[in-house]
Order: structure tokens, then sequence, then C-alpha cells
């Protein structure tokens, strides 16, 4: 195949600036920060947190593509992933196999749909055809927003778009929120805009609206629950709000039963109060940068994230212990609230190139709940069968940073502030018995695999 190039910019809140370019080969993908970037773009956050501009200046990173990541780690996240249930991803094949030339399966296929969705998503790298493109988008910011109310055919559409083939009336529809990137999981997601008030209603708008009709609006991660997952938006809420009681940062969140759909909207945190773009990096994206066998979100032991945190503060401005300390207690949450699906896309950075930072919690769903996801953690661990789980989990403390008896008294505390999760996941009317029943039973036996001392 020929050669393909592309330009990466960087969305800010004062003036996007172009930081670089992609060469892709079909074997290989090379990016280079543009000359420009080098020098007046130090405050701005690099592609990724293993290619700071500081450090990496005019050297080319080269990619190996592969059938699993044929794209830049950093860019794999802006295009829809490989997923049934991803509504977008059906769309945009839906659209490019119009073509008079579609673009074969593979390589060819995740690069045109980078060109298609690689922009106005989450985080703040943006990926085009040319710079022309860049700027016309840009320019298009102040463009009147849309409007979609409760009851119109959007909401139809999502309802039986998540079984069926899209036909040209409802890529009319969808187009009503614009070229809007979605993001991995169990469900459909979409970004959208929700009035910004106690209640919502069902009403939307294309990401980034601001106010209509003096109604201000708010941007969100929109859930739209599939009916094999049924009561998994509820699920989500609670193990949300049971975060949030525990200290955790959580983002805001608005659940709504519409036209039969039970969906749930997720404030972004990769936006500021007034909108502007923040940096935001998966796990995965910068283990998957910085070590080629990293190839999916669970390649990796719990304890080597501990150890990457620690790492990866040599050239980044994180606070290791901080960050650390952060990520084990939700490792630790993730094992009381049977949320079997902690891997490294459900765990992200924020900001940069300075005071970087751990995400709000997010996709916190006792995926347990579900037989066909029953594993006590995506990420593997060791456990030493001859002292117990409690045990184990407190030695797992010792990788990221704390002592045996600091990630006992860990484990223990949130038990503690967790022991009425059981009843309150049965009290879910809306989650069916059988999934209640599930997530409960499993849930009190791993605590009770993991009372006692805890190696304390």
């Amino acid at each position: 195949m020929t050669d393909r190039y592309a330009v990466v910019w960087a969305r800010t809140a004062a003036e996007s600036r172009k930081m670089g370019s992609l060469v892709a080969t079909g074997r290989e993908m090379r990016f280079s920060y543009t000359p420009e970037f080098l020098e007046q773009g130090q405050n701005i956050p690099g592609l990724s947190l293993m290619l700071p501009s500081r450090l990496w200046r005019e050297r080319p990173f080269v990619h190996q593509s592969t059938e699993i990541l044929p794209l830049l780690p950093r860019l794999m996240a802006l295009i829809p992933g490989r997923n049934a249930n991803n509504i977008q991803r059906r769309l945009y094949t839906s659209l490019l196999a119009k073509r008079s030339n579609p673009p074969a399966q593979g390589f060819e296929t995740e690069w045109e749909l980078l060109m298609l969705t690689g922009h106005n998503g989450i985080g703040h790298v943006d990926v085009f055809p040319d710079d022309r493109a860049a700027l016309e988008n840009y320019a298009d910011t102040d463009a009147p927003k849309k409007r979609v109310g409760s009851r119109s055919e959007f909401w139809k559409f999502l309802k039986e778009g998540t079984s069926q083939d899209f036909n040209d009336e409802a890529i009319d529809i969808m187009r009503l929120i614009g070229p809007t990137p979605s993001v991995g999981g169990q469900i459909p997601k979409l970004l959208v805009a929700i009035p910004d008030q106690d209640a919502w209603d069902g009403s939307l708008a294309e990401p980034g609206t601001r106010e209509i009709d003096g109604i201000p609006y708010v941007d969100v991660v929109m859930k739209v629950e599939d009916p094999q997952y049924h009561g998994l938006a509820a699920l989500e809420a609670l193990c949300l709000d049971l975060h949030r009681e525990l200290g955790f940062e959580v983002p805001r969140h608005w659940r709504a039963s519409i036209d039969g759909l039970s969906v749930l909207a997720v404030e972004r945190f990769d936006r500021t109060p007034i909108g502007g773009p923040r940096a935001m990096e998966s796990f995965f994206s910068v283990y998957a940068t910085g070590q080629q066998q990293v190839r999916t979100m669970t390649d990796a032991e719990v304890e080597g994230v501990g150890l990457m945190l620690l790492k990866l503060a040599e050239i980044a401005d994180i606070d290791p212990a901080v960050a650390r300390l952060e990520v084990y207690r939700r490792f630790v949450m993730a094992l009381l609230t049977g949320n079997g699906d902690l891997h490294l896309e459900n765990l992200a950075f924020l900001d940069g190139p300075e005071k970087i930072q751990i995400s709000p919690v997010f996709d916190p769903t006792p995926m347990r709940a579900w037989d066909r996801h029953d594993l006590i953690s995506a990420l593997p661990f060791y456990i030493d069968v001859q002292h117990g789980l409690g045990h184990s989990v407190s030695r797992v403390g010792e990788s990221f940073g704390l002592t045996r008896a600091a990630a006992a008294d860990i484990l223990h505390e949130l038990m503690a502030a967790t022991r009425n999760y059981p009843e309150r996941v049965l009290a879910l009317t809306d989650v069916p018995e059988m999934n209640r029943k599930n997530l409960a039973t499993r849930v009190k036996s791993l605590r009770a695999r993991m009372a006692g001392e805890g190696g304390k």
C-alpha cells in the first residue's frame, strides 16, 4: 500500500495548535513533533505521557503495526472500538462501505475511521487528513448547536440501532449529534451534551454545547443500556454513589428511562467547567506506548501497575505516592464491589505536562452480576493459596509503595465501609433478581475469603 499522511493537533481552550505529523506505511506508523510545537508548546501536553516533547524532541516515534494495534496506542482511543455494540463503529463502517472504493478490512479501515472520527473526542488530541481540515474544524466551533428532544426519532433509532443494521434514514438521524466518537465497554456509549439541571428528561445536544435557549448544557458520556445487560445502569449508578460516599473523586451522573431505554449520563471530566479540553490518556495507552509486548487492556499484572506509576514519575510530573495509593484503593474497591472489569482502559491520567493526576472514577460497574463476566479481577495478581486472599491483596499493596500493614488497614477500612453493599444491591428493583442475587452472593463469598488479618 502507499504511504498515508495525517496531522495531529492539540485542542486547547485558548488556541488549538498543530502538534505533529503522522506517516503510516501499513507495517509501521511514525509520529514526529513539529519544530513550532517544540518551541512554543512546552506548556501543552504532548501525544502521550511516554512521549513528552521536552524529552522526545525531533526524534520520530515508530510504532510497529499489528492486527490488534494497527495504529499508535494513543490514537486507537480516537476511533470506535471493535465491539459489536459500538453504535458509531457500525455507523461509520456503513458510511465507508457506501464509498465507490471502500477500504479493505484491517489497517485501511482503521485509518479511514481515524480520519472520520479522530477529532472532537475524549481528551485534547485531534487527528485530521491535513491542516486545512483542522482549521475548518476549529473555525466551526461557533456554529449553532442542535437540540434533540426526548421523544425524537433519535431515541427510536438508538433503541433499534443496538440490534439492527443502519439504513440511510438512521444515518441521517445519527448525524444530528455530529461525528462524535464513542468509547468502549459492554454497552453503547455516545458523547453528547445534556441540560445542566438536577433532573434529566432525555433532551440532548451535540457535544460542546454550552447553552440553548438560556439553559446551560454540560458534556457527558451517555450510556445506553443493552437488553442483554438489563440493570447495568442502576448497578453502575450505585457504585458511583458508593465511591463518592467513601471519598473518591466521582463525576456527576444522571439516570433516565426514555422510550423504554434505560440511560445513564456521566459528566465528562476531560473538560473544564467552561468546556475547555483536558488531556486524558488511559493506562493502556501509556503501557502499550512504552512496552511493545503490551497489546490488550489486560496485558499487565496489578503489581506491575504500581511499578509503572513509579517509573512514570521519572519522566512525568506526577506524585507517585498519591497516584499509587489512589489506584490501590480502587483495586480493593473493585474486588469488594464485584467489578471484575477494572482493566487498563478503565484507569486514566489527566492533564499535563505539569501536575498530572489520576482521573476520577469511571466505569465502576460490578460486572460479576453476569455469569459471563464472573471474574475476580481483569488484571491478574498473585494469590498465595497458603495464606489466603486477604494476605495476598495486602501484599499487592507493597507494589504500590505501602507497607503490608498499611495495605491491610486500607483493606479492612474499605471492607467495613462497604459491609451493607450486598443489601444495597439486592434492593435495586430495576435489576433482574437473578443478577442481584448473583452479585450479592459472589461479593459475600469474596468478603469471607478476605476476612482476617490480611497479613497485617
